[in-house]
């Protein structure tokens, strides 16, 4: 039933959820709603209230600009990996950070697609849409270990780096434009950031909208030399807000001279509330475990060599590794020379939900990071905090982005990267100390929880957001 624009309020009802005010007198309420028109609902059924704004407000049909109440601003994020379907084994940290800023606006995420995965969808109350740029069946750039190491693994697919740009590029602009977009959220500096960057200089997006990025580790770290360099810094300098995952990424941003209007470090969270929690009971299932892709940067080669070195004292212990990636052949072969093939098990990757209990069910999580050839590491360990989360003993390496996680002898043990012999010794001290691993286990959950969890990630986030926006030009 459509009213009247005039919306006389004996009474105004905040709906939290979807940041919308709506204004109604008996017997009906009225909303104000774009072309001169209201949806009329009973005043007192507040869900009705709820199902109209809802659907208003994710169609598009509710606009600030016609209404005297305040309604969601629309932020479009920019990603290369989003999670495919569900159950996939891909990253989610955007996906879940999406998920933390919905409530308080309309989301709309911009990612590549993938053979299988759906053009379109709304997700709790996220909005995707997955851009094609090559036939179906070829694109296949992002994904599966990220596009720099999809890139060194089949070189062929430089062909589709300008598809993919353009794509991206043309899609973004679509979008700011038909959903008068308030904020670009860019993951990663290059391409993302750069391409908002460009949109926004070339007048191809309004000037009005804000661009905030946020680096997480491999392109700032791995995308060396001069013209990538360049490129960097000038994004990051028309970038409104920067924001790094890792004080260490800090550090490096500092170090390379490249300058910021403004950079905070805001890390990615882990749901510590309601699935990486310690298990009632914790039955110990696995010896070891890593979880996390088999990349060079990931240093697993290291725990196969400490692996080998526990053999003799520990000749009953096991090593899970759970993941994939380019790596797994060579390490396989790894595993097979050092004579340990029978105590390590490759499992594969795994559907993210499925994650947390492995971490409940082993003794120790070893996160055994390293600085790979190209310069490429982690920006931040967030499978330490995962596991932390989950009570589970953590052995991490000593790489800067880990430090913000782990404090060596406090809620988990540090040794030098690369040093298979240290890594030995760490796991051994936790396999023959039960004092010290009960200890660390006391203190695992409780040292991240106030730092990592989504719903304090999310909360610093939208004040990020929201300071953002309302900057001046």
């Amino acid at each position: 039933m459509a009213y009247c624009l005039t919306c006389n309020n004996s009474q105004i009802r905040r709906l939290q959820h979807d940041q919308v005010y709506l204004g109604y007198s008996p017997p009906f309420g009225t909303m104000r709603g774009v072309h001169g028109t209201g949806y009329g609902v009973p005043a007192m059924d507040t869900r009705q209230h709820a199902c109209i704004i809802r659907y208003i407000t994710l169609s598009g049909y509710c606009d600030q600009t016609t209404s005297k109440h305040p309604v969601m601003r629309s932020i479009l994020v920019l990603t290369s990996t989003y999670p495919r379907w569900q159950g996939d084994t891909n990253p989610a940290f955007v996906d879940d950070l999406c998920r933390q800023l919905a409530g308080s606006y309309r989301v709309i995420v911009l990612a590549p697609h993938y053979p299988g995965a759906q053009r379109r969808e709304v997700i709790d109350d996220v909005d995707i849409r997955r851009f094609r740029y090559c036939l179906p069946f070829a694109e296949k750039l992002a994904y599966d270990g990220g596009v720099i190491e999809n890139l060194k693994r089949n070189p062929l697919k430089w062909l589709l780096v300008p598809f993919f740009l353009l794509s991206q590029g043309f899609n973004m602009v679509l979008l700011a434009r038909r959903h008068k977009v308030s904020l670009i959220h860019a993951h990663w500096i290059i391409p993302q950031a750069l391409l908002a960057v460009l949109g926004r200089q070339l007048r191809l997006i309004p000037g009005h909208i804000r661009i905030l990025c946020t680096s997480h580790g491999g392109d700032l770290f791995s995308l060396q030399g001069g013209l990538l360099q360049a490129l960097k810094g000038y994004t990051l300098r028309h970038c409104d807000h920067t924001t790094v995952v890792s004080k260490a990424m800090r550090d490096h941003l500092v170090s390379t001279g490249c300058q910021t209007r403004t950079v905070s470090v805001q890390s990615m969270g882990v749901d510590l509330i309601s699935r990486f929690v310690p298990a009632p009971e914790r039955p110990v299932q696995y010896d070891i475990v890593y979880v996390g892709r088999l990349v060079e940067k990931k240093g697993v080669s290291t725990l196969l060599d400490a692996i080998k070195l526990l053999r003799e004292p520990h000749p009953g212990l096991t090593a899970t590794l759970v993941g994939d990636g380019p790596e797994r052949q060579a390490l396989e072969q790894q595993a097979q020379t050092l004579g340990i093939s029978q105590q390590v098990s490759f499992a594969g990757a795994i559907p993210n939900e499925r994650v947390p209990s492995i971490y409940q069910s082993a003794r120790i999580a070893v996160v055994p990071s390293i600085v790979a050839a190209s310069g490429d590491q982690e920006g931040l360990g967030l499978v330490a905090v995962e596991a932390l989360g989950c009570g589970c003993a953590t052995v991490v390496s000593d790489l800067p982005a880990l430090a913000d996680v782990v404090t060596h002898g406090e809620n988990g043990l540090v040794f030098k990267a690369g040093d298979a012999a240290q890594l030995a010794d760490c796991m051994a001290m936790l396999l023959d100390d039960p004092c010290l691993y009960r200890l660390l286990v006391q203190n695992a959950r409780a040292s991240v929880i106030d730092k990592f969890d989504w719903q304090v990630v999310g909360t610093r986030y939208l004040d990020i957001i929201g300071q953002c926006i309302d900057s001046p030009a």
